[in-house]
């Protein structure tokens, strides 16, 4: 990509983490954001908002990652989702937080940003701007029987100290009513008037605590968008919500960084503070230019841009993006 050219796209991520998986998982998760891209890239000329927010809830409905359908339960057997949306161009936000019941929190960020004179809404409150904004109660299709059993079994490996030990505070609240579990996603992009928008939507870390919050609907720490650049970080969100890590990745950029140079800055940072398998971030620049890092053993991501015919696809450590 031409450093002194502006090239429209959209960059998406499915989550950052081990990716021990085998090649069918492999080919599903692929498929999955290489939906999200088209459809995102597709409608770009509407404008970067309208691309992410359509890539995102595509992701959303997929069901195979940690957002809308495919949404982690909590301790105790419920979906609270997280999302947020971000327009560089004038700074405006929206993002719900501890949403119950609406398959695709995305779409509810966007109303808040568009119909309220507010930043966030969470829990029974997001819920009933929901209703009224004509959202479904989609719950039945959040809490499925295999969520159900996969929590079981996760929380039964989470007992035992075979994963999750960052998380040992939690064993205190544990109680045997508990009933799965099953990553967060993100886009950003740049439009063809040059504006920039970053979106993200997650169901929030396996087992956690009814009411928790994480960075992801958190401006600056899971999403940030202005007129120099736009960042999407996945992962501990309490961790990253405590850097507000995707607005110093765009503070970066202000500064001179390209989008490659900002991303590996803010992983080394966010590293250099709490460790190794903490965090990955995505960034697109005023250029266009595009970087993703992590920390983790991949980071799931999709580019789509101006000049490419199909998606560019890539999990690990590949020399594409």
């Amino acid at each position: 990509m031409c450093a002194d050219s502006r090239r429209a796209g959209i960059l998406l991520h499915g989550g950052a983490g081990r990716y021990s998986i085998d090649e069918r998982r492999r080919r599903i998760l692929e498929n999955a954001i290489k939906e999200a891209a088209i459809a995102g890239f597709s409608i770009l000329e509407n404008g970067a908002v309208e691309a992410v927010v359509e890539s995102v809830r595509v992701m959303e409905d997929s069901g195979v990652f940690n957002a809308g359908l495919g949404s982690a339960l909590t301790l105790n057997g419920y979906v609270e989702m997280d999302a947020g949306v971000m327009n560089g161009r004038d700074l405006s936000i929206g993002a719900v937080a501890n949403l119950r019941g609406i398959k695709n929190p995305i779409l509810v960020a966007k109303k808040v940003m568009e119909e309220t004179d507010h930043i966030l809404l969470a829990g029974e409150g997001a819920y009933k701007f929901a209703r009224m904004m004509g959202f479904e109660d989609s719950t039945d299709k959040l809490i499925t029987e295999d969520k159900k059993r996969k929590h079981r079994e996760l929380v039964d490996k989470w007992l035992k100290g075979e994963i999750y030990k960052r998380f040992s505070k939690l064993k205190r609240f544990y109680n045997q009513n508990v009933d799965e579990a099953v990553g967060t996603v993100g886009a950003v992009a740049l439009d063809y008037e040059g504006n920039l928008a970053a979106a993200v939507s997650t169901g929030g870390i396996h087992i956690k605590l009814e009411g928790r919050v994480g960075d992801s609907p958190l401006p600056g720490a899971g999403f940030y968008a202005n007129k120099y650049a736009a960042a999407v970080a996945t992962g501990i969100g309490e961790y990253i919500a405590r850097l507000l890590l995707s607005k110093y990745a765009c503070d970066l950029v202000e500064r001179g960084k390209t989008a490659r140079e900002a991303a590996v800055e803010a992983i080394k940072y966010i590293t250099s503070v709490f460790g190794k398998n903490t965090a990955g971030i995505i960034v697109v620049d005023y250029k266009g230019r595009i970087g993703a890092d992590f920390n983790t053993g991949g980071m799931l991501r999709a580019y789509l841009g101006e000049g490419l015919a199909k998606p560019l696809i890539t999990i690990y450590r590949e020399n594409i993006f």
